[in-house]
């Protein structure tokens, strides 16, 4: 099972987990298969994550990046709170969050270049 950013998810991708609307009314339910058409549906609906079977997108950041470096850096920045599980717990959200961004960041540099006019006059 994989947290990943909509903009990560594929067709053919199967959820793990239902997506729920903030008054916990199921929109998707568990062990859909994601489509194009379902995932253009959710984008408007500003649905940011959904969890997947598996793991299908690797998350380990092996370009170097701003965000692959934050999630190296961790370990050292929390090295004196190894007994304060309220501290172990906060460094495991910044890697999980930091390993995401690292995994987005080419993708948000493509939709970037798209957005951008093709020439100047």
């Amino acid at each position: 099972m994989q947290k990943i950013p909509l903009k990560l998810a594929a067709p053919g991708m199967k959820l793990a987990k239902p997506i729920l609307r903030d008054n916990g009314l199921v929109l998707v339910a568990e062990e859909t298969e994601l489509s194009e058409s379902l995932l253009e549906r959710l984008e408007r609906m500003d649905v940011a994550m959904v969890t997947v079977q598996g793991n299908p997108v690797n998350l380990g950041g092996t370009e170097t990046n701003p965000y692959t470096e934050r999630a190296k850096r961790l370990e050292h920045l929390f090295r004196k709170q190894a007994e304060d599980p309220w501290m172990i717990q906060l460094r495991t959200h910044l890697h999980d969050y930091f390993q995401l961004k690292a995994a987005s960041a080419p993708m948000d540099m493509e939709q970037t270049s798209q957005a951008e006019p093709g020439g100047t006059a």
